[in-house]
């Protein structure tokens, strides 16, 4: 499993999770045990004591006995430690006598002991619990004084009782975590699965697409999987625009590059069979004529694909009657010289928009007045701001032939009067584009041979 996997490091952060909270759950429940433990053992001392002082205080003390009396200790053989608890009881003793003493002091006379506290430290005459070690071995005592002010009575347990007890605590606080943990760790990589399992839909659904196949993810997923889902089908989206209009765009060449091609051809063949020099001028011509119009063609083909590839565009605030004029600046003098222009625009109207853009389409539209207006006519550019928030402006001139409004702006469309008129149909599709853009719209308007191309912007 690869260690940059979600699945790998979700069945990491899980399993030690779950981990961490068994073991934190084990050991406080090892020391609550510890701790009772501990009591029960130190309650069994008093008992013990306690048991032994009433004994010694009902004896007879006319009784003639030999002190001080020593108690037996059993030896256990050492394999009694394999044995079962019901087997260790068969025996005539148990192995923990070894770790068990007690000793009974009257004044200052040891009245009565186990044999293994013969040797044992001098009592310490203290009410208490008391640390004492003997033969290297901690031992945990219990010393009382008795109703009568003389006897004393010490009860004792080796320490490692406790802590044997505090091993098998242990031991059988960490088996069910061993025992549980594998089955839990392959219970917990199966939930990843089955919740991971959008995902590898999703990556296997993804990778049948193909650039002839761009349709949107339908696929059922879980809320958490909505946005990605959404993400990719915008994207998807976009693609297939971008693919569509590449194909749309070689297509468009193809198709209008192939006569103007062709004519440039023919005539580069009349130059090769041109003999006089009028025929070789008048050939040369054609070819540059030709290649003008081929140069104007892939000029409007690229602007036109650069605009329809944009999402989005950056805006500044422009002054309309500098952009209008600085469009007007860019068109050759015989366009300028051809119509009278009339201009009707408020010095103080900024517009917020793309410039280049902006100036783009104008200069698309005051070439189109030009070229296609009757000579010595008048075109009229009118801006104004309608309640604050949309700009109309309008171009209006009076056109040489009555043109198809439900046309203009189709693509490559050009009427058959203006056939004789260099251009190649792509100005007005740059400019609904642009328009577009902007959140806005372009509409024709023919009145009495009027024609007006109007654009609308909301600002």
């Amino acid at each position: 499993m690869q260690t940059n996997s979600i699945r790998f490091w979700l069945l990491i952060a899980l399993n030690s999770i779950v981990l961490a909270s068994l073991s934190f759950t084990a050991y406080v429940s090892y020391q609550d045990a510890l701790h009772e433990l501990d009591e029960m053992y130190d309650a069994q001392l008093v008992r013990n004591a306690r048991l032994i002082g009433a004994l010694v205080e009902s004896a007879d003390p006319a009784a003639q006995t030999h002190y001080p009396i020593v108690i037996a200790t059993l030896e256990l053989p050492a394999n009694g430690e394999t044995l079962s608890s019901a087997q260790e009881r068969s025996f005539s003793g148990h192995k923990y006598e070894q770790k068990l003493a007690f000793q009974v002091w009257r004044n200052n006379a040891l009245l009565l002991q186990s044999e293994n506290s013969v040797n044992f430290p001098e009592l310490v005459k203290l009410d208490g619990f008391h640390e004492i070690v003997y033969q290297h071995t901690l031992w945990i005592a219990y010393v009382t004084l008795l109703s009568d002010g003389e006897t004393w009575v010490m009860t004792a347990q080796r320490e490692d009782i406790r802590e044997e007890m505090s091993a098998y605590l242990a031991l059988a606080q960490i088996r069910p975590i061993l025992v549980v943990m594998i089955p839990l760790s392959v219970f917990i990589y199966l939930i990843i699965g089955l919740t991971l399992r959008p995902l590898r839909l999703l990556e296997q659904t993804i990778s049948t697409k193909s650039p002839e196949q761009l349709s949107e993810i339908t696929l059922p997923l879980p809320t958490e999987l909505q946005p990605i889902k959404l993400a990719i089908n915008q994207l998807i989206n976009r693609v297939s625009h971008y693919v569509t209009q590449e194909k749309r765009f070689v297509s468009d060449a193809a198709h209008e590059l192939r006569t103007p091609i062709s004519v440039l051809q023919l005539h580069a063949e009349n130059l090769q069979e041109a003999t006089k020099p009028e025929e070789t001028a008048i050939a040369v011509d054609s070819i540059l004529d030709g290649s003008r119009k081929m140069t104007h063609l892939v000029n409007q083909l690229l602007q036109l694909n650069r605009i329809e590839s944009l999402a989005e565009t950056s805006y500044s605030t422009i002054n309309l009657t500098e952009l209008i004029q600085n469009s007007l600046s860019l068109l050759p003098f015989i366009m300028l010289d051809r119509i009278k222009w009339k201009l009707d625009i408020p010095e103080n109207i900024n517009i917020k928009g793309d410039e280049f853009l902006l100036g783009l389409a104008l200069r698309n539209l005051l070439e189109n007045a030009a070229k296609y207006a009757v000579p010595e006519s008048e075109a009229v550019v009118k801006a104004q701001l309608e309640d604050d928030s949309v700009l109309h402006i309008s171009i209006s001139n009076k056109a040489q032939s009555l043109p198809d409004t439900d046309r203009m702006g189709d693509r490559f469309f050009r009427h058959q009067v203006h056939q004789h008129i260099e251009g190649c149909g792509l100005g007005l599709s740059i400019v609904e584009h642009v328009a577009k853009l902007h959140g806005g719209s372009v509409f024709y308007q023919l009145d009495n041979q009027i024609l007006s191309v109007n654009i609308i912007l909301p600002q």
